[in-house]
């Protein structure tokens, strides 16, 4: 029986076989890293924002006149500037005077 099967499965045949598996164990790889990597970032994306929502509540909390945030990340470059320059400028004269 082993000497029909090894007749019927010529030299190419075995290599197809063998570069079928091949693929397929190599499709199956490339689905499992690029699984981890999306895995990894959504972690990752979801820690900074969780940063984020701290500090800025600790800046709300503090007691200051302007904050000025800048972020850079994947998404591009924010900057946002909470209270006014004029505000701070006149409370420094009043407390000159």
């Amino acid at each position: 029986m082993n000497e029909t099967l090894a007749t019927a499965i010529s030299d190419h045949g075995a290599l197809a076989l063998v570069l079928a598996i091949a693929g397929t164990t190599a499709g199956l790889a490339r689905a499992y890293v690029s699984h981890r990597t999306r895995l990894h970032e959504e972690r990752e994306a979801s820690a900074r924002t969780a940063a984020r929502a701290t500090w800025l509540t600790r800046l709300a909390e503090a007691d200051h006149d302007v904050v000025r945030i800048v972020e850079r990340d994947r998404d591009g470059h924010r900057e946002v500037e909470l209270g006014s320059l004029d505000s701070a400028r006149r409370d420094a004269t009043r407390e000159a005077a």
